[in-house]
């Protein structure tokens, strides 16, 4: 039996080969082991209340699995959700996306949204979290990742205002008018090499295909043929030439966002 401060210490020491904040890692694997919060861990540092297998949490994460997979929670957005190996666990980056969408339904009264890969539900959820007047679809072809998604859903209190369909990109959809068509797709070309916490991570929601950018045109062709105004995407930071080129053949308007580190990370289109 393990006081907290000494377990921390322990831990700590490990995980200094695998993270750049090791405490702050062996903090969190310690508050979600005996189920307490920091402010616990630190008024209660010399109580032995941790045993060995705490420790096996730590190894887990020296094997260099995500410690949003070891604690089944992940933040987006100020929000917490639940992940688990079935979706990808959210990035910062993907909160730049929501705010696209919420500014482009900015003075359309009753939005009418759908996601394209919903995945963990996170951007739909938030959507239906600032948008409380929209009308929300969100597909995915994953029916592991739509019961992640619905578990988020009611875990938010959303649950009646989107509804999840199990679809290869809109096939199962019988909508036809949307003002806005959203997505984090797959964009990781299928041969290149990943980090290795990513192994953990489902490919069918990392790699797009053979130059990482198929399942986004794809992607722009479903919305092209449909009667939906926008097309909102994040995409990879080295694919807004090629998707440049692409769109240039519809003759679509489209705008790119960067990401906080100055990288292409986005797009919207819009017709006409």
């Amino acid at each position: 039996m393990y006081s907290v401060k000494d377990a921390l210490i322990k831990a700590t020491k490990k995980l200094n080969r695998v993270c750049d904040i090791p405490n702050k890692e062996a903090r969190i694997l310690l508050a979600f082991y005996l189920q307490k919060d920091q402010l616990w861990l630190i008024t209660h540092d010399t109580e032995k209340v941790v045993n060995e297998d705490y420790f096996e949490l730590i190894e887990r994460r020296l094997e260099n699995e995500p410690i949003e997979y070891i604690t089944n929670r992940a933040n987006f957005y100020g929000e917490e959700f639940f992940v688990d190996s079935n979706v990808l666990i959210p990035r910062p980056e993907t909160e730049l996306l929501v705010d696209l969408v919420v500014s482009t339904c900015k003075g359309i009264k009753k939005p009418v949204i759908v996601e394209i890969g919903t995945g963990s539900g996170i951007i739909s959820i938030m959507l239906a979290k600032l948008l409380p007047n929209a009308i929300i679809k969100a597909v995915d072809i994953s029916n592991g990742a739509l019961d992640v998604a619905q578990l988020n859903a009611e875990k938010h209190g959303v649950e009646e205002h989107i509804k999840f369909i199990h679809s290869d990109l809109l096939d199962n959809v019988a909508d036809k008018n949307f003002d806005i068509l959203v997505s984090n797709p797959p964009y990781i070309a299928n041969e290149e090499s990943l980090h290795v916490g990513l192994s953990y991570e489902p490919s069918l929601a990392l790699f797009g295909g053979k130059e990482g950018d198929e399942i986004l045109k794809k992607i722009i062709d479903t919305y092209f043929d449909k009667k939906i105004k926008f097309l909102a995407c994040e995409m990879g930071y080295d694919q807004k030439s090629r998707l440049t080129k692409y769109l240039e053949t519809m003759e679509l308007t489209v705008d790119f966002y960067q990401d906080l580190a100055g990288l292409d990370r986005g797009f919207i289109v819009k017709k006409g």
